[in-house]
């Protein structure tokens, strides 16, 4: 979707005993020195040009949010079907997409992965001009979520490993923060192409977009990578505790997010002088930008939790007055609060997995823990379509917003294993 010192840089060095002698006051020791730290050398150019990659497929994907339930609808006709070609398919193609996404980086660089599932992305993006039936939308949103899988795995993967620990939390909030610009930049660039050329130029415009990530890291250089785990599952990560809270608890709260993609367009839309989605979006990107720039550091030096708690907490607010949506104002409010809510929750949810598995097992956490985001997204369209379909879509997202709290119930409960910043031990497969 950042706060606690993975490392603790310096943190040897501070409250050091004082080694006097017991004896007379000469024969008293002095105090040990300690040694000025050294400076982190962070990669920023290396770490720029992940991001800018990743952001062109997001930009993409972000150009089909507000106008793809409009496009669907009357291939559909249902909100419940809208949310099976939404958010199902896609969501069944990130699940199949991270256990590939995982085996093609366990021991290897992150940059092919990367580059092959942007030219998936926008190979799928071209293919959607020839979808005339639902289950060839089905098939294509498929392929487009395993294309996504791949893109954003590797993403988070190769940002973790560039980042120092002690400044992981800050850098993963930087490029989360970059990464949501595709939310306000994405939905207006949609909106642009749809009025000059319709939903056709929004397919093209995406496929051209998803190129950037091929520019972005033609000859990037990456560390090497860590020694390839023995074969085994994803599932081997659930050895370390604090990952069975935090995988199920990432899956409960997300599923809002699901409901927000498939319902928040049709709702808008049931007012003639209502606003528009890209309005939401962009407020919500505005709020996620703003909260990461200005918390810098702080992920690191506050600790991971208070954000987690804080931006579920704040992601419920934001559901519930998109479910009470009266007027624009209303609509503003509840797209801050949701972002500030997801600018908290989701790097620091990210960083505790940097932090809490071991390098040699990280691509499988972080396949497990967007696998979990996976199925909350996918689920989250569909549970609340039929509550859609017969109370109206202000009711299904009151409902929706009730996950985030699910989740922050999970993570209160485990706060001590989560409060951890010392990485499990490596593990067996």
């Amino acid at each position: 979707m950042d706060a606690l010192s993975a490392e603790g840089t310096g943190a040897a060095f501070r409250g050091l005993p004082e080694c006097r002698a017991m004896a007379t006051p000469s024969q008293a020791v002095a105090p040990p020195i300690a040694p000025p730290a050294e400076p982190v050398e962070v990669p920023w150019g290396a770490i720029a040009r992940v991001g800018l990659a990743v952001l062109s497929v997001l930009t993409a994907f972000g150009s089909l949010l507000p106008i793809f339930p409009l496009w669907v609808k009357d291939l559909a006709g249902s909100d419940t079907a809208v949310g099976f070609a939404t958010t199902v398919a896609t969501g069944l193609g990130l699940v199949g997409g991270r256990p590939i996404a995982a085996r093609l980086m366990e021991g290897r660089q992150r940059r092919p992965t990367l580059r092959l599932g942007a030219l998936l992305c926008g190979a799928t993006c071209v293919l959607f001009l020839w979808a005339s039936n639902l289950g060839l939308v089905l098939a294509l949103r498929f392929l487009l979520g395993v294309g996504f899988a791949l893109v954003t795995t590797a993403g988070v993967a190769a940002i973790t490993d560039l980042a120092p620990p002690a400044r992981r939390g800050q850098i993963l909030g930087l490029y989360g923060a970059g990464n949501a610009l595709s939310l306000l930049v994405g939905p207006m660039v949609g909106a642009v192409l749809r009025k000059a050329g319709g939903f056709d130029a929004v397919f093209l415009g995406a496929a051209v977009l998803t190129l950037g990530a091929q520019l972005a890291t033609m000859g990037m250089r990456e560390p090497t990578p860590a020694e390839r785990p023995p074969l085994g599952g994803l599932f081997s990560v659930f050895k370390i505790k604090a990952m069975r809270a935090i995988v199920p608890a990432h899956g409960v709260a997300v599923m809002l997010h699901g409901a927000v993609i498939t319902l928040l367009p049709l709702r808008l839309a049931e007012r003639a002088d209502g606003p528009s989605p890209e309005l939401f979006f962009a407020l919500d990107a505005a709020a996620v930008v703003g909260l990461r720039v200005l918390v810098g550091r702080r992920f690191d030096t506050l600790g991971r939790l208070p954000f987690v708690l804080a931006g579920l907490v704040m992601l419920s607010m934001g559901g519930v007055l998109l479910g009470l949506f009266r007027d624009t104002g209303m609509v503003a409010v509840a797209a801050v609060l949701y972002g500030f809510g997801f600018g908290a929750y989701v790097p620091a949810m990210n960083a505790l997995v940097g932090d809490l598995v071991p390098a040699s097992h990280r691509v499988r956490g972080f396949a497990l823990f967007f696998l979990a985001f996976d199925l909350s997204l996918a689920c989250g369209g569909v549970v609340v379509g039929p509550v859609a379909d017969t109370w109206g879509r202000g009711v299904a997202l009151g409902v929706a917003a009730i996950t985030p709290l699910l989740a922050l119930a999970i993570v209160w409960g485990a706060r001590r294993e989560l409060g951890s910043s010392t990485p499990a031990p490596a593990l067996p497969s």
